[in-house]
């Protein structure tokens, strides 16, 4: 058992030993020396760099940034301050810091002359994120500043240096100091400075640790009380640089939830049957959250509602201002999203009175479709009645000159009820004669009639003129009349006698 965990320890000790592969002392400092030199062509190189890395924060091109970074030979000066410092060569540290303070305004100088001259003015997403940094790029900064000095220090050359460069990127800062020089925005050129001195302090602080636990040979010995000294300074000086970017942290982190419960706020209590949410605005500095809806109009008492479960959101100190349009018959979340691809990408920002046009624009149409459906329908029936007109002028002639008893006619398409089982429409025609047509005369003018007209079951009626104009019934009554009168001088006759 003793064995087994023997034998485990060694390959642990095997597996995190940095001192199995390591260089010798003098490759070190040739390597890291050499890397630090502020030559002709470093400085061609370098100036080549910004101006790849200036053009790649232009056009946002995550791509052209990460080439520049590869070829960026920066990494090499903050890696020989830190050489100087852990073998006490200050002479060393000195002349690198030198050297990196020069680099350091070819670079400032080189992006402030591409962004003065570039027609695009506009800060780029790749260029404000490198004006707030906060505790996490000390974690990056430190991190590679490790791995940077340990890549240094191998027989072996790797890719860690340049994978180091991306990390932690130092170019990027700068180029953005530029831009803030030549826009004079200092908030800009302030934020990526201490960006990229953080970055640089983090490494070099990193790499002095590697190397003092690597034990490189010491160029000069310093007593306890220098040696306490400096470490004091560089524990002071990293608490002051780390305190803005906690404090910045903070506030990222902050924000991050505060948004975070304004999106589930929104998400979950603005749902609403016909309405909908489109478009909302969450203001973090102002501390207001906007919401434009579109369908039927939500009740003063349902935004008091709202209002009040702000808190349960922790966004007390948010103000709520919903905008209304109003759509009568409201709006699903389907139309919502049909509207909305009218927006294909997200520069177009969709407006809620664009919306509403289109809705509206819909709904006349659909009105109108409407409207010209029933017309069309209503032309049919016109048009089918006018079909079925019977031109009664023409037919009574026709008749007379059949029948010289029919002197006139009236013709109608009637409704008949006689019973459940006989009931339906049928051509009601009737005739007006001198006198009444015998059976044979009136089952010719009815056949003729069906013939005529195209129809079949036509009731045929007649009607004497007289009976037209009223006669018969008047001689009917004066008839009626007379025998009343003369039954009662009967009756009168009767009792005298």
């Amino acid at each position: 058992m003793a064995k087994v965990n023997d034998r485990n320890g060694q390959m642990l000790s095997s597996m995190f030993n940095l001192r199995s592969d390591m260089a010798s002392y003098d490759e070190i400092e040739n390597t890291i020396v050499s890397g630090s030199k502020l030559q002709g062509t470093n400085a061609w190189i370098l100036m080549m760099a910004i101006l790849v890395a200036s053009v790649g924060l232009n056009t946002n091109s995550t791509a052209v940034i990460i080439g520049a970074m590869l070829i960026s030979p920066l990494m090499g000066g903050i890696i020989a301050i830190a050489y100087g410092i852990a073998t006490n060569n200050l002479t060393l540290a000195k002349f690198s810091a030198v050297r990196l303070t020069v680099q350091i305004l070819i670079s400032v100088a080189t992006s402030f002359v591409y962004f003065s001259i570039s027609p695009l003015n506009a800060p780029s997403s790749e260029l404000l994120a490198r004006t707030s940094p906060t505790v996490y790029d000390v974690l990056i900064a430190a991190s590679g500043g490790f791995a940077g000095a340990i890549g240094q220090t191998r027989k072996e050359k790797s890719n860690v240096i340049p994978g180091v460069a991306i990390a932690t990127a130092l170019m990027p800062p700068l180029c953005t100091a530029g831009y803030g020089l030549a826009h004079r925005n200092w908030a800009y050129f302030s934020g990526a400075l201490y960006l990229f001195f953080i970055n640089g302090f983090f490494i070099c602080v990193t790499a002095v640790i590697v190397l003092k636990y690597l034990r490189v040979p010491q160029f000069k010995e310093l007593d306890k009380k220098q040696l306490s000294k400096i470490h004091r300074s560089i524990a002071v000086i990293a608490v002051i640089t780390m305190l803005p970017s906690i404090y910045f942290a903070y506030n990222q982190i902050r924000d991050t939830i505060e948004n975070s419960n304004a999106e589930n706020y929104i998400k979950n209590e603005f749902v609403f049957d016909g309405t909908q949410v489109v478009q909302k605005n969450i203001d973090i500095n102002d501390k207001t959250i906007e919401v434009s809806l579109i369908g039927k109009e939500i009740t003063p008492e349902e935004q008091n509602e709202l209002e009040e479960k702000l808190t349960s959101y922790k966004l007390d100190s948010y103000s709520l201002i919903i905008t209304q349009t109003t759509v009568k018959s409201g709006i699903t979340a389907e139309e919502v999203k049909a509207l909305l691809a009218e927006y294909e990408s997200d520069e177009d920002e969709p407006v809620v009175e664009e919306i509403l046009a289109i809705k509206e624009n819909e709904e006349l149409q659909e009105e109108n479709n409407k409207l010209k459906s029933e017309n069309d329908s209503l032309r049919q029936q016109i048009e089918k009645s006018e079909a079925e007109k019977i031109d009664i002028e023409q037919i009574s002639a026709e008749l007379n000159a059949i029948n010289l008893k029919i002197t006139g006619a009236a013709a109608a398409k009637a409704d008949i009820y006689v019973s459940a089982e006989d009931q339906g429409s049928r051509t009601i025609v009737t005739l007006f004669v001198t006198k009444q047509l015998d059976k044979n005369e009136l089952a010719t003018v009815t056949g003729w009639l069906e013939a005529r007209l195209g129809v079949k079951d036509i009731t045929v009626l007649q009607q004497t003129m007289a009976q037209y104009n009223g006669e018969e019934s008047s001689a009917a009554e004066k008839s009626e009349k007379t025998e009343k009168t003369e039954k009662t001088k009967t009756d009168d006759s009767s009792k005298s006698e």
